[in-house]
């Protein structure tokens, strides 16, 4: 397959083929604004308010969300400005009981956060800056693996003792 041609005046050009496809792919990345903010928690998995209903029996449920800040959590976990990765989860890492309660506090006021489960099944947080705050209670015992969409590298676990 030939990707250019060469004309009469000697130009380089690109094929039929290869025209449309850079055409195709010129269309398709223009286009991505149409469609909101891409890459937004929206295009990842099924977003729940705090204060939502979730889609599941309360006997099947991992973990409860509360739909206010927790006066005193159990556990936190704060979320702050991190020049070499934009943001990041303190501690990354975190081992508690089962029924233990953990909020995480946004503190970083360059950038929005979330907090997105590896499960697609679990509740995550909205995006959000400084100041808000998101808790949990972890009803059952397991590794829960959490990042943030709009973050690469931004990652965190619970791992939850039974």
């Amino acid at each position: 397959m030939t990707l250019w041609t060469t004309g009469a005046a000697r130009r380089l050009r690109p094929s039929l083929p290869t025209a449309c496809l850079l055409t195709l792919v010129t269309l398709l990345l223009s286009s991505c604004a149409l469609f909101g903010n891409v890459g937004a928690p929206t295009d990842a998995h099924n977003a729940f308010a705090p204060t939502s209903v979730l889609p599941h029996a309360t006997t099947n449920l991992a973990i409860k969300v509360f739909p206010k800040p927790l006066p005193h959590p159990q556990y936190t976990v704060v979320i702050y400005h991190n020049v070499n990765t934009v943001g990041e989860f303190a501690p990354e890492i975190l081992t508690v009981p089962v029924g233990a309660t953990v909020q995480w506090v946004w503190t970083d006021q360059y950038d929005e956060h979330n907090v997105w489960w590896v499960d697609q099944n679990l509740p995550n947080s909205p995006t959000m800056g400084s100041g808000y705050k998101w808790a949990v209670q972890f009803l059952k015992p397991g590794q829960y693996d959490y990042y943030c969409t709009l973050h690469p590298g931004m990652i965190g676990r619970v791992t939850v003792t039974g």
